[in-house]
């Protein structure tokens, strides 16, 4: 009953403005125009937003009396024109709410409130197109990159489509972020039409990695090597056709990636580039073993995509005091056969000069992803704590002649 009497209170202050906002456009409203209330706006703002947020103003034409009252008090208040235009949204009066909307963004050109507000305007209207540049904005200048992420899945839209109509601002680190989120999402389909779009933009090694993760998580192996030899192709002349190994001289410290050297930690185990001892260039890879345990090691190791044909394997590998009757070599596994070995080279112990290991092996299917690793087996004698240094230089691996 209270609520009613005061609904009814607040339609009679506005019954007068009601008929000059029904007579003219909005546009067209006097600059000063002299009116009377017979409460004070303050008090009726507060009473309008009470009314809402209790679900008392039940009647949508009542409360579109308010709004259009309170913007008799206020014409320049974004929010209140927002606030009538999502009331005659709710009204099936899509027009009306469409002129307060833009008329919001007039008058707050650069808020996010607002491009908020006419972006899910456009959405709920299914008109996707008129939604994006507005959120094209927000990802540009605010931290709500998520909540456009979600806005775009809801329009099911490609990344094609979406920056074509001004939603993906030219800014490597949105473009990144939402194809992480495309990749997360695990929409196939969006996340090959997102790399595509991103291959001109030069993405990391860090996000190829992640796609080529998501492509062999489904399966794809032969989309996965693709997008390997695409992303290094442009660094490495070759690479993916003739040269397979990356960074096979370190001449560069390994980065990580998926496409380069992995060092795992071993306690008695110290790995290091060395700038002193190299065959050619200025690095190798120098690897020391303390002698208190007899150790199996595989911790030094890459993975490589191989199409269909036979290779060479090569490695030059020096070695300094190597003690027990097991040293250093190296192994090519097939990580998609239980890791069984394609190649084993002979291993290397005591005092040696540079010595080539090498080994051929045939990839009998389209693609193939292989592990190339540094090994050590445990020794079977009495003597078996491994001490000493070995480098290595020159790991290749090509197609057999």
């Amino acid at each position: 009953m209270i609520a009613r009497l005061l609904l009814s209170t607040l339609l009679i202050c506005v019954s007068c403005i009601k008929l000059s906002l029904e007579s003219a456009p909005m546009d067209d409203l006097p600059a000063a125009p002299a009116r009377f209330y017979l409460t004070n706006p303050i008090t009726l703002d507060t009473h309008a937003i009470d009314l809402q947020e209790a679900g008392l103003a039940q009647d949508l034409r009542a409360r579109q009396n308010v709004l259009e009252g309170l913007l008799q008090t206020n014409a320049a208040s974004a929010r209140r024109w927002s606030d009538l235009g999502g009331a005659y949204l709710e009204a099936g009066q899509p027009e009306k709410g469409k002129y307060c909307f833009l008329r919001a963004a007039e008058l707050a050109p650069n808020s996010d409130e607002t491009w908020f507000t006419l972006a899910h305007f456009y959405i709920d209207l299914e008109q996707s197109r008129n939604a994006l540049p507005y959120l094209g904005r927000i990802l540009s200048s605010t931290n709500k990159a998520e909540i456009v992420f979600n806005d775009f899945d809801r329009l099911k839209l490609g990344v094609n489509e979406i920056a074509a109509n001004g939603g993906m601002p030219a800014e490597p680190r949105i473009a990144e972020a939402y194809f992480r989120h495309v990749l997360k999402a695990g929409d196939l389909a969006n996340a090959r039409e997102a790399w595509d779009w991103l291959k001109p933009q030069s993405p990391s090694d860090q996000l190829a990695e992640q796609y080529i993760h998501f492509l062999l998580a489904k399966g794809l192996l032969s989309e996965a090597s693709a997008a390997w030899s695409y992303q290094l192709g442009m660094r490495e002349p070759g690479f993916g056709k003739t040269i397979f190994i990356f960074n096979g001289g370190f001449e560069r410290e390994p980065s990580g990636p998926l496409f380069d050297w992995r060092v795992n930690l071993n306690e008695h185990v110290e790995v290091s580039r060395d700038e002193g001892m190299a065959v050619s260039g200025h690095s190798t890879l120098r690897t020391v073993f303390d002698g208190k345990i007899n150790l199996t090691y595989q911790g030094v190791w890459q993975r490589v995509f191989l199409p269909r044909g036979a290779y060479r394997f090569e490695a030059l590998v020096r070695t300094a005091g190597i003690t027990t009757d097991e040293g250093i070599g190296f192994r090519v596994l097939d990580t998609q056969s239980s890791n069984r070995a394609l190649v084993e080279t002979e291993r290397v112990t005591g005092n040696s000069d540079w010595k080539k290991l090498e080994g051929r092996f045939v990839v009998d299917s389209p693609v193939k992803l292989v592990e190339i690793q540094i090994t050590r087996r445990p020794s079977l004698r009495f003597d078996s704590l491994i001490a000493g240094t070995a480098w290595i230089d020159h790991v290749s691996l090509a197609p057999a002649q």
